[in-house]
């Protein structure tokens, strides 16, 4: 899902309710169902998941209930499975309205609830968020704004300490400076690669002369 795509909306009881994949949320309902079994879920109509994922995303459960005692489940079903399946689709990172390939897969494949926890680490501890606004953003929130961050200290840097010369500022930022270093540069307000004798010995030089 594409940071500041659509919301994902739900229509019970007459009014439109957003299904937000926040990082609670899909950190619940894969831990509880697993990706596949949220998917399965969906394209089975399995009415006791598809609550909880309501639950998840805080719309009232029993809208879904009364939503079927008075239109009957059949076209609850078909109003309800295309957002649905768009919301599991979008927990598992996967956007349908987006047209380019997917990378291909390195090495075994990620856990997902380790990936979430991940995320969260990422949240709380690289961008100092407090644990409520980690929870309540999304994965691709993050990632932006984890993204963001990160370009901006790469261009902290280049901006103080330069670049060698036939790279761009991504190249800078991945052959010199690990995401491990970035954040450490950050925390501790200084970078411990920088030759300060060499600074000192320029900075007298220039009095002397």
């Amino acid at each position: 899902m594409k940071l500041g795509a659509d919301g994902i909306f739900v229509e019970l009881a007459g009014d439109a309710h957003e299904l937000r994949p926040s990082l609670r949320a899909s950190m619940r309902l894969v831990r509880r169902h697993g990706l596949t079994g949220l998917l399965a879920a969906v394209d089975g109509f399995n009415v006791n998941i598809i609550l909880d994922m309501l639950r998840e995303a805080a719309i009232k459960p029993s809208l879904l209930l009364e939503e079927i005692a008075a239109i009957g489940l059949g076209a609850v079903r078909n109003r309800l499975t295309g957002p649905l399946a768009e919301f599991a689709l979008a927990i598992a990172g996967i956007d349908p309205n987006d047209a380019t390939p997917p990378a291909p897969a390195n090495g075994k494949p990620v856990d997902p609830e380790q990936a979430f926890a991940q995320l969260f680490g990422v949240a709380t501890g690289w961008l100092g968020w407090a644990p409520e606004e980690a929870w309540n953003a999304t994965p691709v929130e993050i990632l932006a704004a984890r993204a963001g961050r990160t370009d901006l200290i790469t261009d902290v840097l280049k901006a103080v300490f330069g670049s060698p010369k036939g790279t761009t500022a991504t190249d800078a930022r991945t052959d010199h400076y690990t995401d491990e270093q970035l954040r450490k540069i950050e925390e501790q307000g200084s970078d411990p690669a920088f030759d300060r004798a060499a600074l000192h010995s320029l900075k007298n030089k220039g009095r002397t002369t």
